[in-house]
């Protein structure tokens, strides 16, 4: 399941976002192109896995369904410290 390390690339780039803020993320916004050969349940289900006893323990993946071959991190969206 490939998801797994895509989810947990994702949360090491957001974490390190986060401590050089100084800042906690919510949530993480993603687009996804359909040839991207990425299955979205999987990767849901991989981020909260990903996430656990890291910074990002509950913060959100919004996924955005996308043409072509993408997978782009489109915004993090953070909170206070």
């Amino acid at each position: 399941m490939h998801e797994l390390s895509i989810a947990a690339e994702i949360v090491e780039i957001a974490r390190e976002e986060a401590a050089r803020r100084g800042c906690r993320v919510e949530a993480v916004h993603l687009k996804v192109g359909a040839l991207a050969g990425v299955v979205r349940e999987a990767l849901l289900f991989s981020w909260d896995v990903a996430c656990e006893a890291t910074p990002l323990a509950g913060a959100k993946l919004e996924i955005e369904a996308a043409a072509g071959s993408e997978l782009q991190v489109m915004a993090l969206e953070i909170s206070d410290g």
